[in-house]
């Protein structure tokens, strides 16, 4: 009687849901060695013979020489092309004959337990109180002492109210802890060779990402202004909390920076706005490690870790000195806990999703897709389950995400209910008429848009010289044939084991890439590295698995101490060449492309504020403004005084000798009717020609003593 029917049979077999049902597989241990047993090597019996993955070879060696072929300024583009397809079909067949190892695989993902929906009744009604309360006071587009304090208030009494305790805190042992360590204050430190390596993978990050930070780049272009002038009302006693010029920013970056400013005094300049950039960027390596080690393995986070550390995509979104680089620093814990929350059934961790969801849409604009990411991750995991009580227990603790993102992320809530044009201002631009008409073909142009951005880590970065180094690859060619390999592993493995993080991590990255692919009316944009920049985890990730499990196939074939050692140098000078590749791009040729667009304003800065500090002031320097030159409020940031513009036209020069005491003007080297104006007005003073080593960047100083007249 229990037997299933034939009717049952045909409906299992005809049910959608069985597409996303895993196959059994073999368990692979850690190390990456094969499941069956091995013959050991018999006392006395011959060496065994080197054997040699060499469809793996040819298959990594055929991508890198594709990726080298597809180089934009070569026009190799079909043998590319042949290449990497090529090393698609062989890298399949040795993953098809056993030959590739794949990553060990991991804890099935089916839920552990129900969530429950309890809540403690006295924090979650302190909860509603103070959410509303904040919401009520957040209004007129400033922060308050009191507002803030209710912000706060209803995030931690939301935490305290949904949080599930996972270990119980033993206070008696806690405090004989505290005695015994008074009693005898020794300390014993561990150090293990695997934290030595993950602490010189974050070594090699912190290099990059600081190295010469004063320097590289050296000059700031007017959105740097705008937003050195936002820090500045910040500072002065008028915290907003969206920044509605140049298009509409959000307020995260302006914070830190002005934190660093009042507390370690870094100084209003281009310094501090990189500074706070790259120090978020290198907090967030923590989860990229967590994030790989949740994917794969340890090594996993280990490679992960360190592509994105010394990569040149990231580093060059950071080094600009904007916000852009905020959506891949919260991605990363955001979907660290993502992922883990589904896999442990925990209600806690979704609730740290939402945390830093909200965290990054405080960040950037272009982290406002990445809600929709996190529901499309939701969905596919839900198709990998049956609908029982325990996955939908984590269907409805999904909503926490939400509304703890919505408590994070309420300041811009509200303001975004004040001023709905502002807040959406920068997005809808792009995606709408409402700057310039929409192409008739919109299907088409997306299409391509998609195409383009897609191609962006193995073709051309864009054209935006603020964010990348036009028209090449944003990886680097072994990064990028990694990803290639990757790529195709990942596939592979969905297919055969039909895991849900597989598909989503693949999904993921045209989902991310869609605040660079949906500039309709603006085509010309995409792609773009820092509204893309959250598809950097996915591609990286990607890269770290296509590199550790090439490793682990050459690696279970190593039967000798010299052939492992082999390996190990190949794999250093990999990824030595690899990051040298990155530093070639982030710190030479990005810099000097920095260089060449923007105006030396730092030079001027040095001559304004030697002025000032010998026997001028800054209301008696000034620069003769000229159409398509500096941004004269830069002159007078560089020199120290953020609120000031020294700009003076040509015309308005008589205006001047009113004004007493000595006298600078600085003059573009080929403005005649400047410079005669000025020897017209002040026959007495006296010009310094000052050279600069790129083109059509030389200045003139016009000085005037104390008591020169017309």
């Amino acid at each position: 009687m229990d037997e299933p029917s034939l009717l049952d049979l045909l409906k299992e077999k005809l049910n959608p849901r069985t597409w996303f049902l895993r196959h059994p597989a073999e368990s692979i241990p850690e190390d990456g060695s094969p499941s069956h047993p091995t013959v050991s090597r018999l006392k006395g019996a011959p060496a065994e013979r080197v054997v040699i993955p060499w469809k793996a070879l040819v298959a990594v060696l055929l991508a890198i020489a594709g990726q080298m072929a597809l180089d934009p300024g070569s026009n190799n583009y079909g043998i590319g092309l042949a290449l990497i397809v090529a090393s698609l079909g062989i890298l399949i067949l040795s993953i098809r004959l056993g030959e590739w190892q794949m990553l060990p695989e991991s804890a099935e993902d089916v839920p552990a337990q129900v969530v429950p929906l309890t809540v403690k009744r006295i924090p979650f009604i302190l909860f509603l109180i103070t959410l509303l309360l904040a919401f009520l006071t957040l209004g007129g587009n400033r922060f308050t002492v009191f507002n803030v304090f209710c912000w706060l208030a209803s995030l931690v009494s939301g935490i305290v109210a949904f949080w599930i305790p996972e270990h119980k805190l033993d206070f008696q042992k806690i405090r004989e802890k505290v005695f015994n360590f008074f009693r005898n204050p020794v300390t014993y430190i561990q150090v293990k060779p695997w934290n030595l390596l993950v602490l010189a993978a974050f070594g090699v990050a912190m290099f990059f990402h600081l190295y010469q930070l004063d320097m590289l780049p050296y000059d700031m272009s007017s959105d740097h202004a705008e937003k050195l002038l936002d820090i500045n009302q910040v500072l002065n006693g008028n915290p907003m909390i969206f920044f509605a010029g140049n298009g509409g920013r959000e307020p995260m970056h302006f914070y830190l920076a002005a934190f660093l400013i009042k507390v370690f005094h870094t100084g209003m300049n281009f310094f501090t706005l990189k500074l706070a950039m790259a120090l978020a960027f290198l907090g967030s390596l923590i989860y990229v490690y967590y994030l790989g080690k949740e994917i794969g393995t340890r090594w996993t986070g280990l490679f992960f870790m360190l592509f994105m550390g010394y990569a040149a995509w990231p580093n060059i979104i950071a080094h600009s000195g904007m916000r852009l680089v905020l959506t891949p620093v919260f991605l990363a814990p955001t979907l660290f806990y993502f992922f883990r929350g589904l896999r442990r059934s925990s209600r806690n961790d979704l609730i740290l999703t939402g945390i830093f969801l909200g965290l990054g849409m405080l960040g950037y604009t272009a982290s406002r897709i990445v809600p929709v990411v996190l529901v499309v991750g939701m969905l596919i995991y839900l198709a990998y389950q049956r609908f029982n009580k325990t996955s939908r227990s984590l269907a409805w603790g999904f909503l926490l995400t939400a509304l703890f993102a919505f408590v994070v992320f309420l300041p811009l809530i509200r303001y975004a209910l004040e001023d709905p044009f502002y807040f959406t201002e920068r997005s809808l631009s792009r995606i709408s008429s409402t700057e310039v008409p929409l192409p008739d073909n919109l299907l088409l142009v997306f299409l391509e848009n998609v195409w383009k951005a897609l191609i962006m880590p193995f073709w051309k970065s864009g054209t935006a010289w603020v964010i990348s180094v036009p028209d090449q690859p944003s990886l680097d060619t072994f990064t990028a044939a990694f990803l290639i390999l990757g790529l195709v592993i990942t596939f592979v493995h969905w297919v055969k084991r039909r895991s849900w993080r597989d598909l989503f991590l693949m999904l993921s990255i045209p989902l991310l890439m869609l605040p660079s692919t949906l500039a309709l009316a603006f085509p010309i944009e995409n792609p773009s590295q820092s509204r893309a920049g959250g598809a950097v985890l996915p591609i990286f990730l990607l890269s770290a698995i296509g590199f550790e499990t090439l490793l682990r196939t050459f690696w279970v074939k190593a039967r000798q101490f010299g052939y492992k050692v082999a390996i190990v140098l190949i794999a250093l000078v990999v990824v030595i060449t690899s990051a040298r590749s990155n530093y070639d791009y982030a710190l030479v040729k990005y810099p000097d492309i920095f260089a060449n667009s923007t105006w030396n304003t730092r030079q001027m800065g040095e001559v304004v504020k030697d002025f000032t500090r010998s026997f001028g002031t800054i209301d008696n320097a000034w620069v003769v403004a000229k159409a398509y030159w500096v941004d004269t409020r830069l002159v007078a940031m560089t020199a120290g005084y953020v609120d000031r513009d020294l700009q003076v036209w040509p015309d308005d020069l008589e205006r001047t000798l009113a004004i007493p005491g000595a006298k600078l003007f600085i003059v573009k080297f080929d403005d005649v009717d400047g410079l005669t104006r000025l020897r017209t007005l002040y026959p007495d003073g006296y010009a310094t020609y000052h050279q600069n080593p790129l083109q059509d960047r030389d200045f003139i100083v016009y000085l005037v003593k104390p008591g020169s007249t017309d």
